[in-house]
């Protein structure tokens, strides 16, 4: 690494932990706050992961219960457009035409072991790649569900998205390509996963991180008729806050070296507003929530052992200082009337996809299971 990109990384660290530290200090006292220590420690994203990069330490490997991982024989046949993915456990790697984007998008697919007809979609954060989802790679989304009866909906691809319907297209490396995943994962996917994996369009539970966190509390917010349950990992819920103007679009710039304001128009432009979660609490009060937001603080999955991973692993504790601030935010105003959200603060916890496999892990026997009756009897 080169001194001047240090130098660079320095300075957007320092500035970022100044709005961070804004944020936290600004939000208003926990109101009604389920703080809970049991388990472990616990994107925008931050760099440094061999998948995704949105956090420098993958996940520890999980392994399921123990049983027939195919009793009915739903998970052992290709669909169409499907290949069997490398990362094993039944998942297939299926291509689905968009009209809207105009091209094949790329799916990760572990059918449900029963045949059920839930679905859990699952966003991936900022830095998201081409080849796959990092729920399967830097995370164990496969493996924590290989014994249950819900069908892992992974979309490939997306970086810098938010998961939205963009206002212009958008450059990324000299190619200009349509933006519209709002349109594809609420319109266009949901048909596809019905017709060959029998998942109903309105039978549905979305979770994301960082990035992706705030993008499925959006999209169950706008889509209540297909979405049941939702879990946000690390998210961003109040991207209208002060700070967030600036701090997100420089996120999105580093990343994709393109336009961010093709996303939603410039800062205080309405479609802002219409995409931050806390602004539209109203709309998430009655659907179940799973919360999740690291103290900032190194845990156990935190030990650098280069430079690289020290820069990593500051641009960690930054972003989830960031994210936790919004949290509490945004658990003040959902608490302001009734709610069927979880919150769950742990006392140690940085940016990183060990805390978000563990996450993971706590919603699905928390919620996503319970919510979407998706128990393996």
């Amino acid at each position: 690494m080169s001194q001047t990109t240090l130098r660079r990384k320095f300075a957007a660290g320092l500035t970022a932990l100044a709005t961070a530290a804004g944020l936290v200090v600004g939000a208003p006292a926990l109101v009604g706050a389920q703080a809970t220590e049991q388990g472990s420690s616990a994107s925008l994203g931050s760099a440094g992961s061999a998948g995704s990069g949105d956090a420098p330490n993958a996940a520890p490997a999980f392994q399921p219960a123990a049983g027939d991982e195919n009793p009915v024989g739903f998970r052992n046949w290709l669909r169409p457009g499907c290949t069997w993915d490398p990362v094993a456990s039944w998942v297939q790697l299926c291509e689905v035409w968009s009209p809207a984007m105009n091209r094949h998008i790329k799916v990760q697919v572990q059918p449900a072991r029963f045949g059920g007809n839930a679905g859990l979609y699952l966003l991936d954060g900022l830095r998201a790649r081409d080849d796959w989802n990092a729920w399967t790679r830097d995370a164990q989304a496969q493996r924590i569900f290989l014994q249950d009866n819900i069908t892992l909906v992974m979309p490939v691809g997306g970086q810098v998205s938010f998961y939205s319907d963009w206002d212009r297209p958008i450059n990324l490396g000299g190619n200009l390509l349509e933006y519209k995943w709002e349109t594809f994962l609420t319109r266009e996917l949901p048909g596809y996963l019905n017709a060959h994996f029998g998942v109903r369009t309105d039978n549905n539970a979305i979770a994301g991180l960082s990035m992706g966190g705030s993008a499925a509390a959006m999209l169950a917010a706008k889509h209540r008729n297909q979405f049941k349950q939702v879990s946000v990992f690390s998210g961003y819920m109040n991207p209208t806050a002060p700070g967030m103007y600036t701090m997100i679009p420089l996120a999105m710039f580093d990343q994709c070296k393109c336009d961010p304001f093709a996303m939603w128009g410039l800062p205080g432009s309405p479609r802002w507003g219409q995409n931050d979660p806390l602004l539209n609490a109203d709309k998430l009060r009655d659907i179940p929530m799973y919360i999740t937001a690291g103290s900032a603080i190194p845990g156990q999955y935190d030990q650098p052992s280069s430079l690289q991973a020290v820069f990593n692993t500051f641009n960690g504790i930054i972003l989830e200082g960031l994210s936790r601030g919004s949290t509490i935010a945004f658990q003040n105003t959902l608490n302001a009337r009734p709610n069927q959200a979880t919150f769950d603060y742990r006392t140690t916890g940085i940016h990183g996809w060990g805390y978000w496999n563990d996450d993971l892990i706590a919603a699905r026997s928390a919620q996503i299971l319970p919510v979407m009756n998706a128990f393996a009897w």
